[in-house]
């Protein structure tokens, strides 16, 4: 037996590792217990400051910065990154590091996972699925002048060009499909056999 618990909006018992209720529809956050946000690196408390209205934390010892979901995304608009003139030489990938540490969330202190953003930046971040991002020092800076070099546009190419390929060899699959049951049609075995 699994783990339940109660849908906020309808009020049905649901599976605990749901995050959508699948009776009403209701986005259900996680009930976390209310940690003290520490720096998932150093373990040094995190400071909050709040820069162009928006309020992030930041690590004072490692420069790490943590921002929630909805803040990682404002800040990685492509609309306010393209404001910003400081961004305006080629972004270079630069090799990926040799040690991997997955590091907790510092809302509910489960692992995070790690991953390239835009699968092609280079620029590993820690996401928790439910709460933020963690970004070590750095990292906004260089995502920020991904976006700026292009980064996006070129994932949305190389996406149109995967979907190209894919509809390219579906559609030779469907000629095949169609040839084989002309051929079917075509030599019908009743027909052979009553000669009609």
């Amino acid at each position: 037996m699994y783990e339940t618990k109660i849908c906020i909006y309808c009020g049905k018992d649901i599976n605990t590792a749901l995050m959508i209720c699948p009776f009403c529809g209701g986005h259900i956050k996680d009930q976390t217990e209310d940690i003290p946000p520490c720096c998932p690196r150093c373990k040094k408390p995190l400071a909050t400051h709040t820069q162009n209205n928006e309020k992030y934390e930041l690590c004072p010892d490692c420069g790490g910065l943590w921002l929630d979901r909805g803040e990682f995304h404002r800040t990685t608009r492509e609309s306010d990154v393209y404001k910003d003139e400081s961004l305006d030489d080629e972004y270079i990938r630069k090799p990926a590091q040799d040690t991997v540490t997955y590091v907790p969330c510092v809302r509910c202190g489960k692992i995070m996972n790690r991953k390239n953003f835009a699968k092609i930046s280079g620029v590993i971040i820690d996401e928790c699925g439910n709460h933020g991002v963690w970004l070590d020092a750095g990292e906004l800076d260089k995502i920020r002048h991904f976006i700026a070099d292009g980064g996006l546009e070129r994932v949305q190419d190389r996406e149109i060009e995967k979907n190209r390929v894919e509809i390219e060899r579906l559609a030779i699959k469907v000629d095949q499909t169609a040839f084989i049951q002309r051929l079917l049609n075509f030599w019908n075995f009743k027909r052979w056999l009553f000669g009609g």
